[in-house]
């Protein structure tokens, strides 16, 4: 097995850093930095299905480690894989999309970079939209014979209401078919994810599962008002067909009964989509297979992991059940169907511009 273990040394909370090299071009990277506790994995059909890579991430506490000034806490991450070809994979990439509220410590990538062993050929730090923080890392190889590992440290330097998972894809540069996506998340009896504290006040973290609407005052202007923020990137109306239950979040498999709005993701009728929340957030949520649910949610929630897209349920997401046919019938869901059907008719044939 190869692998790097780092000592850490303090890293700028920003990092101004060119990369010239051949391949890719030159990289300019800011950073700000954050993270947190222990690892464990959810596997999607797809990332069951990996093409040509063995990956696992394993995220350890690091309470002796050296922490820069604001840093609320260090923990390591390991990353090992290996190619399942009879050849190495040259050119590798490792894309890392960090939790809310982590990201890397830049003086352990460097020593991966310029150390004896050179585990990796450079890395990039992004800052997408909405600060959606990734990693790249750059291998120049990665054996089929034996497991290739590398080990880096992050840091936490802000507290968020729930954090959300993160994920880790291995892909060949030049073959990118050949690749394996693996989600990763704090572990579910982590003290970070049971409540949220602000000096001696406490509260479930469960209020930040999702958008929760106080439905006795929405109509449909205000969902077309809601639907129509900015940062709302799509909007569905689904089926829930299947529950996945992992470690410490589940994924609700959702099928597409109608495109109301167009997103990032070109999802057409009957499509299948993974939307991913925390294990505890299950009950706030009390969602049920085979019900039907309108559904939306902001940019920064949409992953593309390079097999497909996935929906994080966060608290910017909007989720209400959308009765049955035969219930709209009924006194009880009559006006509730009427407005469904409004909101819908006016979001998906004219759009945001009135709104």
């Amino acid at each position: 097995m190869h692998s790097a273990a780092i000592h850490l040394d303090y890293a700028p909370d920003f990092l101004h850093l060119s990369l010239p090299r051949s391949g890719p071009p030159e990289f300019t990277i800011f950073l700000l930095v954050h993270v947190l506790s222990v690892y464990y994995a959810v596997e999607t059909e797809k990332e069951k299905k990996c093409n040509n890579f063995d990956l696992s991430v394993t995220i350890k506490e690091e309470p002796d480690a050296k922490k820069p000034e604001g840093a609320k806490s260090t923990v390591s991450m390991t990353i090992c894989t290996r190619f399942l070809k009879n050849r190495d994979s040259t050119m590798s990439i490792l894309d890392i999309s960090m939790m809310t509220g982590f990201a890397p410590d830049t003086s352990s990538l460097d020593k991966l970079k310029k150390g004896v062993d050179r585990y990796i050929s450079s890395f990039e730090i992004n800052k997408g939209a909405f600060d959606k923080g990734t990693l790249i890392l750059y291998l120049d190889r990665i054996s089929h014979k034996e497991e290739d590992c590398v080990k880096f440290y992050l840091h936490q330097f802000f507290e968020v209401g729930l954090i959300q998972p993160g994920s880790v894809t291995v892909y060949d540069y030049y073959s990118p078919e050949n690749r394996c996506t693996k989600f990763y998340h704090v572990s579910e009896d982590s003290k970070l994810l049971g409540k949220i504290c602000s000096g001696e006040v406490c509260r479930c973290a469960e209020a930040n599962c999702f958008m929760q609407q106080q439905l006795d005052e929405v109509d449909s202007l205000v969902r077309l008002q809601k639907a129509c923020e900015a940062g709302v990137d799509y909007v569905f109306k689904t089926k829930l067909t299947d529950i996945q239950k992992g470690d410490n979040y589940n994924i609700y498999v959702m099928k597409i009964i109608t495109v109301i709005k167009i997103g990032t993701d070109e999802v057409s009728v009957d499509d299948e989509r993974n939307f991913i929340a925390h294990i505890k957030c299950k009950d706030a949520l009390n969602l049920v297979i085979g019900r039907d649910y309108v559904i939306w949610g902001v940019y920064k929630d949409v992953w593309n992991t390079g097999s497909g897209f996935s929906y994080i349920i966060t608290r910017d997401t909007w989720i209400e059940m959308w009765p049955t046919e035969r219930e709209c019938q009924d006194d009880e869901y009559f006006d509730l169907c009427e407005e469904f059907a409004s909101f819908s008719e006016e979001l998906e044939f004219r759009g945001c511009v009135r709104y």
